[in-house]
């Protein structure tokens, strides 16, 4: 109505329907799950539980995985991080929002001037929005999103450290910071590491609200640094290379050529003789980020938050190595695109495989629908809850990248 007929009668309503629905709103408040948001940079399905490589030894992953509902067939809105990670955090794809590339900062895209990022909208709806890591893409940051993080807002996680001299042991096939080798130095001393020790302080703390805690493990994004432990449980004798069509690219268009001959990465690796111990790298840093993934779900376990939290876990896009005679990610196949997604604890059944294409674009969505918030409208994925609650259930929506 005008305002200037808004009278006395109208304010009392007002306000005693207000004061109906902030009660509401607390009340949801207490039954509202935790979310524990974990992210991992550049995993591909090389994890045991999705049986990528025969080399994988992803026990915590894989223990998750028993005790939550995994979508076999998750894919990224587009395979490089920045793009990815914005699409995930906002619910709108790159085709609307123009964020395309790693270069490109994504807070600027108009469209996100009055839409709010899925932490944000968890913050403004009663929850303690912290976290630690990666979750949005290195210079682009969004401090708004936050009421605290670690280190610090605009840094989203702490130094690695580096080998006495670069490259490593990439040697000549190595380029910028695609290189590789094991450190002698502690696990304590890692990135990751520090990341995952302050989640876990907030994991073994009280909290007078519901929290979403995001907790960003960096590797297995290069460069490949950790610690020697992890590379001794991949012995490079025993590493089996992915298999690859050597004649994979004859049949493609000179576009193909140039995405899987960029930067000419299999060429240098693969003519150095490094493509064993490249592989037997990614594996080790993978397996190091499962160890960093099994210390917070211990936490998490051990804590007082166990029975009313939520794990939700994705990658941000594949990773090649080597297929399509091709390395890193930028790719519309399959290597490239696919990646983790898995949802756990309160209210999640346990033990379900879930085989049909879905999108992290429906990773905001669902969240919103599990934990009873107001929806945000434009989305561009939807909820998964039906397939949370049958694996099986006809679902006619297509994953795109």
């Amino acid at each position: 109505m005008p305002f200037n007929q808004f009278t006395r009668r109208d304010f009392l309503q007002m306000t005693g329907a207000g004061l109906a629905a902030a009660s509401l709103v607390g009340a949801q408040a207490e039954s509202r799950p935790n979310v524990l948001f974990i992210a991992i940079d550049d995993l591909n399905d090389w994890v045991g539980f999705l049986g990528g490589h025969p080399n994988a030894k992803t026990p915590n992953l894989d223990r998750l995985a028993e005790r939550s509902t995994v979508f076999t067939h998750a894919y990224c809105a587009a395979p490089l991080c920045n793009p990815s990670r914005a699409a995930l955090m906002t619910g709108i794809q790159p085709a609307r929002s123009g964020v395309y590339d790693n270069g490109m900062d994504w807070r600027k895209a108009p469209i996100f001037e009055k839409h709010p990022t899925l932490s944000k909208h968890f913050m403004n709806n009663g929850y303690s929005a912290i976290g630690s890591g990666k979750i949005f893409h290195g210079p682009y940051q969004d401090p708004s999103s936050w009421k605290e993080y670690w280190p610090s807002k605009e840094k989203n996680r702490p130094d690695d450290p580096m080998p006495p001299k670069t490259p490593w042991y990439g040697g000549k096939a190595a380029r910028a910071h695609f290189d590789w080798g094991p450190l002698d130095i502690g696990e304590n001393e890692m990135g990751d590491w520090k990341v995952t020790s302050w989640v876990i302080d907030q994991l073994n703390r009280e909290h007078t609200q519901p929290f979403f805690l995001a907790c960003g493990v960096f590797r297995p994004h290069l460069p490949w640094y950790v610690p020697k432990k992890y590379y001794d449980m991949h012995p490079l004798d025993e590493i089996e290379l992915p298999p690859v069509n050597e004649k994979d690219l004859e049949d493609l268009s000179p576009l193909a050529h140039e995405i899987a001959e960029a930067g000419n990465d299999n060429k240098r690796i693969v003519g150095h003789g490094k493509w064993r111990e490249a592989v037997q790298s990614y594996l080790a840093c993978t397996s190091f980020a499962d160890a960093c993934v099994g210390r917070v779900l211990d936490a998490l376990d051990a804590s007082p938050h166990r029975d009313n939290t939520m794990i939700v876990l994705w990658s941000d896009h594949g990773w090649h190595l080597g297929e399509k005679l091709h390395w890193r990610k930028r790719t519309l196949w399959e290597e490239g695109t696919r990646n983790l997604l898995l949802f756990s604890g309160t209210g999640i059944t346990p033990g379900q495989r879930c085989d049909t294409p879905v999108s992290l674009l429906d990773v905001y969505p669902t969240l919103l629908d599990l934990c009873h918030l107001p929806p945000v409208g434009g989305l561009d994925g939807q909820s998964l809850r039906p397939l949370l609650e049958d694996p099986s259930a006809e679902w006619e929506r297509p994953a795109i990248t």
